[in-house]
């Protein structure tokens, strides 16, 4: 199966060609002008089909011309059957594309594009995308209404990316399938979204929420829920208590209440400014909590001792402790020393360093300050590294890649 881009392609032997023509057409194109989009049309010509991906970038400023010929390339018999569509830059997203590859279409990428309704505001589609199991909409401008219509287009979907350029009061999602969602709510006022809704998600695994703007996150039913983050104190979300029609908890960590999501395996938060009520909370609300990853702001200066009465009974069951930005300082002692001490199965904490190198004589000062020799746990080990040599997946990773068990991890370059 042969990758194409939408450079110069020309073929030297007549075995090459037909190599070429045999196998399913994968074309990733870059427009900024008329040659390329001339060679484009060349190519489709060129192929008898079908195809597996199609992508097309636009960076040119004749619009009016690009939607004509994409328009042309989308309707190419050698489009047949394609499994794999991308836009960029596109003002008006044809509906009559996504009504062609109804049958066959399993993902469907859009970078900075326009979805707009019909008339009157009318957001009813004349398609529905029975296959697809994976959707980006990235910079988007898009309704409600239509993206909710979207959504309900595609009863197999099972991972959204949703990043919205304008203003978004409420996300909706009620899906069968979907097992992965990530949501932007967005940097500036006018890009946000305000409020998204778990309405209905039996098979949701994972919910990841990115960007800095106050987001209100509801979970009304999401049963399978265990991989959850990034939470900031302004997009912690609240949930409907299980056999009662009231929500329990608040949209921050500091005043959550007693709410408890047992399904919940690996946690993400950051830039919470952390104080030792906040983290006995967290460990109420989530008791079966295996992998714990903070990246640190600040941590509130408090005793954190004179709060292990109010521990009691709680059983800590977290096994891999990630403490990100971490430099060592007394108020940031308190946090690990407090999961040493109490933490009874402990496996790993990792302290992810802001400096690039520290000395065998600062790890042991750090081992002292944080009291490992009386850790609960005594197989518990201790790791410091530099984070600067560490790398994570994408968001378009995180979301979309099912088979990572833990998107929050991050590796060696």
């Amino acid at each position: 199966m042969g990758f194409f881009s939408c450079g110069l392609v020309r073929w030297r032997t007549a075995d090459s060609l037909t190599l070429w023509r045999s196998a399913p057409l994968n074309l990733e194109g870059y427009v900024h002008g008329v040659p390329e989009g001339i060679e484009i049309s060349r190519i489709l010509s060129s192929h008898p089909g079908p195809a597996r991906r199609f992508s097309v970038s636009y960076y040119g400023d004749y619009h009016s011309v690009f939607a004509a010929d994409l328009g042309g390339w989308l309707q190419s018999s050698a489009l047949d059957r394609l499994q794999e569509l991308q836009l960029h830059q596109v003002i008006r997203v044809p509906e009559s594309a996504l009504h062609r590859f109804s049958s066959t279409l399993r993902v469907a990428t859009f970078i900075s594009c326009i979805f707009k309704d019909g008339k009157n505001g009318s957001a009813e589609l004349q398609f529905q995308l029975p296959l697809l199991t994976q959707l980006s909409l990235v910079n988007v401008v898009i309704s409600a209404s239509y993206l909710h219509a979207l959504l309900a287009a595609c009863p197999a979907l099972q991972s959204l990316l949703l990043r919205c350029d304008g203003d978004l009061p409420r996300v909706q999602i009620a899906s069968p399938r979907l097992k992965s969602v990530g949501v932007h709510s967005g940097w500036t006022k006018l890009n946000k979204v305000r409020q998204l809704v778990i309405k209905d998600a039996p098979c949701l695994e994972r919910l990841l929420l990115f960007g800095g703007n106050k987001m209100d996150v509801l979970v009304i039913s999401a049963p399978r829920l265990h991989i959850l983050g990034k939470l900031q104190n302004n997009n912690f979300p609240r949930f409907i208590h299980s056999g009662t029609s009231t929500v329990q908890g608040s949209n921050t960590i500091a005043s959550m209440t007693a709410v408890v999501v047992s399904s919940l395996k690996v946690l993400a938060i950051s830039n919470v400014k952390l104080c030792p009520g906040m983290v006995i909370n967290l460990m109420k609300c989530f008791p079966h909590l295996e992998k714990l990853y903070i990246q640190i702001k600040r941590l509130l200066v408090e005793n954190w001792f004179r709060y292990q009465e109010n521990i009691g009974a709680l059983d800590i069951r977290l096994r891999k402790i990630v403490l990100a930005n971490y430099q060592g300082y007394k108020s940031q002692v308190n946090l690990p020393k407090f999961f040493i001490s109490n933490a009874r199965v402990l496996e790993l904490m990792r302290f992810e360093l802001i400096f690039a190198n520290v000395s065998c004589k600062w790890i042991e000062r750090q081992h002292s300050l944080l009291e490992v020799e009386k850790r609960a746990s005594m197989g518990a080990q201790f790791n410091f590294v530099s984070g600067n040599i560490l790398t994570g997946c994408s968001q378009d990773a995180e979301v979309h890649d099912l088979s990572i068990t833990d998107p929050f991890q991050r590796f060696h370059h």
